[in-house]
């Protein structure tokens, strides 16, 4: 019953808009006449005042003035747009640079890592041999068996 009353209110108040919206334009209608063939015209015509012809083309020129404004602004903000993308396609230009140097740097560390991680080595050392009694240098190849 809630649901009726209310979709009927507001049926009603949505007929009462719509006319009263129809109703500011009314008082403007007696002005323009229809006049009938062959009164200065070839064909059935409204005829507006001149008074109202001239507002018409009042209208007419403010709003092609604003029309002229809205066209600069969207022009301006089109340049702005545009520095914008530019400066977009810089940083993606800049953030690949700085991919390609990051990757070429993760793979360098990878090689290393690599060499660094094999068992494998070529070493110099010197000490003293207590048999023969005297100091000795020399170079090797060492076999890592556990890392500190």
């Amino acid at each position: 019953m809630r649901k009726m009353l209310l979709g009927a209110m507001s049926a009603g108040l949505m007929i009462l808009t719509s006319l009263s919206v129809g109703t500011t334009c009314w008082g403007d209608t007696g002005k323009i006449e229809l006049r009938p063939k062959g009164y200065l015209l070839t064909d059935e015509a409204y005829v507006v005042p001149l008074k109202d012809g001239r507002d018409t083309v009042e209208m007419l020129e403010s709003q092609a003035a604003e029309i002229g404004a809205l066209r600069r602004y969207v022009s301006s903000q089109d340049r702005i747009v545009d520095t914008v993308s530019a400066d977009i396609a810089a940083l993606e230009a800049a953030r690949m640079r700085e991919r390609e140097a990051w990757s070429r740097s993760v793979e360098k560390l990878q090689k290393s890592n690599e060499r660094l991680r094999s068992p494998w080595s070529v070493g110099l050392f010197a000490g003293y041999d207590a048999i023969h009694q005297e100091a000795c240098v020399g170079a090797g190849l060492v076999f890592s068996f556990w890392r500190f």
